[in-house]
This record gives C-alpha cells, structure tokens and sequence, in this order.
C-alpha cells in the first residue's frame, strides 16, 4: 500500500508531513487533502490562508497533488446584513453549508453570549 504525505505550504513556508498516511489510491489520497482542508477551515479564519495548498506527496518527495485551502472563495458572499439582539444574520439563501465548509454539526453562525 502506498504512503502518501500532506504537506501544508504556502508561497514562504512549509509545514512537513513527516509521517503520512498509507491509503489505497491517488484518489484516495485526494479525499484525505479535502478532509484535511475542511478540518483546517474549521480551527482557522486569517486572511491571508488563500495563499495556503495542501500538497500531496509520495516517498520520493514527488509532488502528486496540490489541493488550495479555499478560504476567500468560501467567505466571499458572506456579508453582514445587520444584527438582531447581538446576534450576526445572514441573507436566506446564505443559510445552506457550502459544498466543501461546515459539517451539519457545526453552526455557520455562533451566538453571542
């Protein structure tokens, strides 16, 4: 089975993946980076993270896959339009989960308390 690496990198800097993880497939690979770039968008809000990729390797240090961390393009239509009681509203038809952004479980909105 192979061993594939998932290295976080940006235009100046590279976080390593000393370990990896053995998967059965390049695909397989692939959905392990997209589930990597959900769980990093969960913890994460910088402006700057547009910059970011996830970069799929082999053990020759071969790159296999690059995977953009799509922060800008989540956030883009997600405005303010006001607030209620101190509460961040969103539009009706901003209130669906983007296709690669929170899980059910997570809220879009957190609440003041």
């Amino acid at each position: 089975m192979p061993r594939f690496y998932f290295h976080l990198t940006s235009k100046d800097s590279r976080i390593s993946d000393e370990r990896g993880k053995e998967l059965n497939s390049l695909n397989d690979a692939h959905d392990h980076a997209q589930r990597l770039v959900e769980k990093i968008w969960l913890y994460t809000c910088h402006e700057d993270t547009e910059e970011w990729n996830v970069t799929v390797s082999n053990d020759d240090f071969d790159a296999l896959l690059i995977v953009p961390i799509p922060f800008t393009y989540l956030f883009s239509e997600r405005r303010k339009i006001g607030t209620e009681n101190g509460d961040l509203q969103l539009r009706d038809d901003e209130k669906r989960t983007p296709d690669l952004a929170v899980p059910p479980e997570r809220p879009l909105v957190r609440q003041r308390q």
